[in-house]
């Protein structure tokens, strides 16, 4: 089958080289006119990780991942720890696949370079005006922005801010070493989070090409609006230390070394009635980024849609096969993504007697436990999370005859 994916962004490359492995002949369409590789880190959990690795793009990244060994979260005034869950082991040991740390442009730069491999082909400076899905063999949208989420969900559908911006910004982590109160988080793999009022600060360290790098990730409600179709630019370093001056001393420490920052702001029918037009990643479920789950939701959509038109092939049942790939994803995506945004409310609440109560709660529960009110050290929410294995899905539906899975009551 001639698959077309309209947009080459992580979860469209991941699709293809899923597809592409499948023996599909895949092309992607990228409207910029080259590929950059910008942005900052990003988390890829055991959940994504796993189907990275079965896809064998592990071999193009792994000298550039970093594997935290625990999340801590710490008071934003003066980086009391309230909790800390561990990361490196319960990933390797429970959930059977690594949690990595990255920069985008490094998992960018491998899945290409894994695509091009099997052949896929990318066609730059090429952007959709039209489309016209009755006449189409098989067309999947990655991203958030475009024509593609109009077209199949049959009306203008623009991403609805949420309120809230980020600023990240990547540096040399030795450009921080001689800072005694820095030394551990230069040098320690972590995922440092400070809980604030209405904000949160992130930081952990990441494999470049040449050395070793600190991420921070900056969270607050945003002040004005970018204008529309526009979700990143160039930000002022002057509002993040107005912002943030205020917080942990370690915080002012190290914005006195940064010289820039990148403004983000996150945004928030999968498949076309022709049964030949369907929505994967942002375009599908655009997700905040209080649970790193944006890139990992993205992944899984691709190995779930590429599993089922291996297992159903044929064109005739092409429109029920991406009604069952929305079936499969639509449940869980939406759980992530509600999840994602009350993880928000539970580490932004404002000074006061609800935010000292959740504070003397994470001190009296550390660590990971059944029931635990913050989903980040829950373990039920983690092993649903973390243990997702889309290949698992894959194996348990039925098998494509005598009778498809949509076909049952």
């Amino acid at each position: 089958m001639h698959i077309i994916v309209i947009g080459c962004g992580l979860a469209g490359l991941t699709v293809s080289i899923a597809l592409a492995k499948d023996g599909h002949e895949v092309s992607i369409l990228e409207s910029a006119p080259a590929m950059l590789y910008i942005g900052a880190g990003i988390q890829i959990t055991p959940n994504s990780s796993r189907i990275l690795r079965k896809l064998k793009v592990d071999k193009y990244i792994e000298k550039y991942c970093v594997e935290p060994v625990d999340l801590r979260m710490q008071r934003w005034e003066d980086g009391r720890i309230l909790v800390e869950t561990p990361l490196k082991e319960p990933a390797n040991n429970q959930y059977g696949s690594p949690y990595w740390h990255i920069h985008r442009a490094d998992l960018h730069r491998g899945l290409l370079a894994a695509a091009t491999d099997l052949g896929c082909k990318l066609h730059l400076d090429s952007r959709v005006v039209s489309i016209d899905p009755p006449n189409c063999s098989l067309i999947t949208k990655n991203g958030l922005h475009g024509m593609s989420r109009e077209v199949v969900r049959g009306k203008s559908d623009p991403p609805t801010p949420t309120g809230q911006m980020v600023y990240r910004v990547t540096l040399p982590a030795k450009d921080l070493k001689d800072i005694p109160e820095l030394e551990e988080i230069v040098t320690v793999p972590r995922n440092n989070h400070w809980l604030g009022p209405n904000g949160t600060v992130l930081s952990y360290l990441l494999e470049g090409i040449d050395n070793t790098l600190i991420n921070f990730v900056f969270t607050c409600d945003a002040e004005d609006w970018m204008p529309a179709g526009v979700n990143q630019r160039p930000g002022k370093m002057e509002d993040v230390r107005k912002r943030f001056g205020s917080w942990d001393l370690r915080i002012s420490k190290m914005l006195e070394h940064v010289g820039g920052v990148l403004e983000w702001r996150p945004l928030p029918g999968w498949v076309h009635p022709s049964g030949k037009l369907c929505l994967i990643g942002d375009s599908a479920h655009a997700m905040t980024p209080y649970l790193a789950q944006g890139a990992a939701m993205g992944i899984e959509d691709s190995a779930i849609l590429a599993g089922l038109l291996q297992k159903y092939p044929s064109v005739d049942t092409l429109h029920e096969t991406l009604q069952l790939y929305e079936k499969l994803r639509l449940e869980r995506t939406i759980t992530v993504a509600s999840a994602s945004n009350n993880s928000r409310f539970f580490t932004q609440l404002s000074d006061g007697p609800e935010q000292r109560e959740r504070d003397e709660y994470l001190l009296a529960h550390p660590g990971i436990q059944s029931g635990h009110r913050n989903i980040r050290s829950q373990t039920e929410f983690l092993d649903w999370l973390f243990g997702y294995d889309a290949y698992k899905v894959l194996e348990e539906l039925a098998p494509p005859s005598p009778r498809m899975p949509w076909e049952e009551h």
